[in-house]
């Protein structure tokens, strides 16, 4: 349940609503933001183009595979590389590598990303060990050298990847923090079901949102908004997420997602995972 559907449930709740939708309404008067028409223009400006990973069945690999994306199968490596350990130095499970093309959301300063996993581990966020994001700013074939996967890492299938532009706009838990005022705007429109009002605009400009592998966009949260801050205070934006994927032998606990986030000018990275 999210913070503001537990404001605004239940008689109480109501009342104390409603000091909120108050306080709202004058707000929005002021910025002359009253209609839902006004709630449909700011979320135009909030939608983020996105790349829909689909995996497909799985396959045998071809010739060079580490060349192109994928899930499963064998990861790029270059001369002198070695395999990506966890902190008590097992080899991690190789799950995807994307190579960024103009096409894609991904940042431009990505040539390459890979992402590898523990599950013996099982890590759920940022400071769990057995989990790697490796990221080639450029990409050198001449250099490229075939690494056999370590004995002690599982088998896996090889599913090449169909990448799809599609669109995003935020949850409702977590569009207060890109634009409060289509939150706000929201609760004063619906004060009964503050979230309906958003969700019917959602749907209305971009279609209902699903679960899905996606590079870019926003989120979908399982379990509620927990997108990180960067360094300045605001949302880092997603790198990517990945669906619990049948193709490709995945699943994330109880049928969730793992979310990737990056934060270009540092080049930190931020990871967490969430399951029904």
């Amino acid at each position: 349940m999210s913070f503001w559907k537990n404001i605004f449930r239940g008689k109480k709740d109501k009342s104390k609503a409603a000091s909120h939708f108050d306080t709202y309404r004058k707000e929005l008067d002021a910025l002359n933001l009253n209609s839902i028409s006004d709630l449909e223009n700011l979320v135009k400006e909030l939608i983020r183009p996105t790349s829909k990973l689909e995996i497909q069945p799985a396959s045998r690999p071809p010739e060079n595979s580490q060349l192109s994306s994928h899930f499963g199968g064998n990861p790029y490596f270059e001369k002198g590389e070695e395999w990506p350990k966890d902190n008590n130095g097992k080899h991690l499970d190789f799950i995807f590598q994307v190579f960024n093309a103009p096409e894609l959301e991904l940042p431009k300063s990505i040539a390459l990303v890979q992402f590898f996993y523990s599950w013996e581990e099982f890590p759920w966020d940022t400071h769990d060990s057995g989990w790697f994001v490796k990221i080639y700013k450029e990409t050198e074939i001449r250099n490229v050298e075939f690494i056999a996967k370590p004995s002690e890492v599982a088998k896996s299938k090889y599913c090449e990847i169909l990448c799809t532009p599609t669109l995003s706009l935020p949850d409702w838990e977590g569009i207060y923090l890109i634009d409060n005022r289509a939150s706000k705007l929201s609760c004063v429109l619906d004060e009964d079901k503050p979230w309906d009002s958003y969700d019917k605009m959602v749907t209305k400009l971009i279609g209902a949102q699903e679960y899905q592998s996606q590079l870019g966009g926003y989120p979908k949260w399982v379990q509620g908004e927990s997108t990180p801050q960067d360094s300045e205070g605001n949302p880092m934006k997603l790198l990517f997420q990945i669906d619990s994927e049948d193709n490709a032998g995945l699943m994330w606990g109880d049928v969730g997602l793992i979310y990737v986030f990056y934060d270009e000018k540092s080049e930190r990275i931020e990871f967490s995972l969430q399951c029904h």
